[in-house]
Parts: C-alpha cells; structure tokens; sequence
C-alpha cells in the first residue's frame, strides 16, 4: 500500500495544461473537460480541471497518477462515438455467438455500459448559473410560470410534429418522444419539492401549499402532510433544466440500466436544442422574478416599519 502511494505521488502528469479530454463529474456523468493548471494538495499533484461551457464554480481536482476511469484523451464526440462502436459490437457478438448461459459469457454481455449525459447547449448552462444567482440575490420566480413545463412540452410536440425526419420506427419516432416527455413530466412533479427547489424558494412554495390546502379545506399538522401542487402546471424552464441537471441519476434511481438510459437521453436530446433555440421566449433573467416577501418583512423590520 506505502509503496503504491509513493508510486502515484511520483506519477507524471498524463495531461498537459489546456488539453481537452472526457471527466466523469460527480463519479457519474461524462463532460468535455480541459486542464487549466496543477496544484500540490496534501503532498500530492493535482489536475485542476474545467469543464467546458461551465464556469469556475464547477471547478475539479483529480490527483495525477489516478486519472484511470476519470480522465479520458478525446473529445465529448470521440467519446460518445466509442461508446457506440462498443454497444454495436457487444450486439454484434452477441447476434453471431448465440445466446450462452455460461457465467462467463453473461458477465460479459452485462458488463456496464459508461452513461452519457447529454451535450449541453452553453445557453441553458448559462440560464442555471443565472438563475441561481437571481434566486440567491432575494428573488423568487412568480407563479405560475409564463411559459409552464406543461406549456413548453405543448409546444414542443407541436414543433416535433413538423419536423422531415420524424419516422415510425426509429428513434425519433412521436410515439417515443411523447412516452419520455410524461415520464419527464411524472419525474418534474415527483421531485420538484425535495430536490428542485433552492432553500430560498421553498418556504414561498409552502407558503402555496398551504393556501391550496386551506382552500380546498385539507387539514395538516405540518409541512410534510401539505398535498403537492402539479409542479409542471407552475414552473418553467430554469427548474426544468435543474431536473436535466441530475437527470442520469434521477434515471438509475428508477433502477434502468444505463443502455436504456442513454437511449432515453439520446431521443431527449433534441427537446435540449428546442429549449436552446427558444430560451429567450421561455426565460428571460430580468422577467418573471419577485422580491422573496421574507425579504421585504426583514427590511421594513430593519428600518422600524
């Protein structure tokens, strides 16, 4: 063990300052990543890395000497084309050699498959770091939304509908987008309270809760027992992409397999571009915010009103 540990402190870097290459954020989601510098943590180097389109925020660490199964040469494109040419061949084997019942054989074939994200357009990165600035700066998004999750799904298969190469059996087959835009749609509503809200908005959106509740007459003894509101019939776009944010994880947490994952992520990727090509119609960052009320009551208390 002492002797592996002075092995990695003694590893030459693998990278070089402003190569481009493939990172697993969190552990889990493949981004497009360049190296920026080197740093001495605890006696070790470090890679300081960045991911592309993001901003300093999201900054990384990896330890040189342990760039195996974290840093990947090539592109985000070289990337998703290896991952391809590998599917293909494991089905290819697996079309020719036959089915096997051996152990052996099976591990093979459910070895795991890396997840690819999606390939983020830079101006829905930048409508998250925006919006979190706005949200942290004492404004909350007033509900409902202009343009609701509900609206934009709307639109967008309106749009879908019209495009040439909308076929019946291939992946951008209606049946299938409309099947993945209600389990989006189930998932936004699912979660939105938990893990899609920041902490300044939550106690507005109980603030909701409760007033749907005394009105539809639903007696509750705390937060927790508040019905929810359909999330996707108030919220837009910024809470939409903060759900796409984590949405590979929010995908295994669902217990699919990560092939069915980056099928699922794959045929959502063109709704990605739809919600680039119109991020100005749906979010704007000086339209639709209000002044958090917490924060109004803590000024005029402050000035003595």
């Amino acid at each position: 063990m002492r002797e592996a540990a002075i092995f990695r402190m003694m590893s030459k870097p693998m990278f070089a300052v402003d190569e481009k290459f493939v990172a697993f954020y969190d552990g889990s989601k493949p981004r497009e990543a360049s190296v920026f510098g080197f740093k001495e943590v605890g006696g070790r180097l470090h890679y300081q890395i960045r991911f592309t389109g993001f901003s300093s925020f999201y900054d990384d660490t990896i330890p040189v000497g342990e760039e195996s199964g974290k840093m990947i040469k090539g592109t985000m494109k070289d990337f998703k084309r290896s991952q391809k040419e590998a599917v293909q061949a494991a089905k290819s084997r697996q079309s020719t050699e036959g089915p096997s019942t051996s152990a052996g054989s099976l591990a093979g074939l459910l070895e795991p498959i890396p997840i690819v994200g999606f390939n983020w357009p830079p101006l829905l990165k930048k409508v998250i770091a925006l919006d979190h600035h706005r949200i942290h700066q004492h404004f909350e998004h007033q509900l409902p939304c202009r343009f609701t999750v509900d609206k934009i799904m709307e639109e967008y298969l309106e749009h879908f509908a019209t495009l040439p190469e909308v076929t019946d059996d291939g992946p951008t087959n209606t049946v299938l987008i409309k099947k993945n835009l209600a389990m989006v749609k189930r998932m936004f509503n699912a979660v939105l309270r938990n893990f899609l809200l920041y902490k300044p908005e939550r106690f507005g959106y109980n603030d909701l809760l409760k007033e749907n509740a005394e009105e539809n007459k639903v007696e509750y003894q705390c937060v927790s027992q508040l019905p929810n509101l359909p999330a996707s019939e108030l919220f837009g776009l910024a809470h939409l992409l903060r759900l796409f944010a984590n949405f590979p994880q929010q995908l295994k947490n669902l217990k699919l397999n990560n092939a069915v994952i980056n099928h699922t992520i794959e045929s959502l990727q063109g709704f990605m571009d739809f919600l680039e090509e119109n991020r100005e119609k749906y979010w704007q960052e000086d339209c639709g915010y209000v002044t958090l009320p917490s924060y109004i009551r803590r000024q005029l208390s402050a000035n003595g009103m």
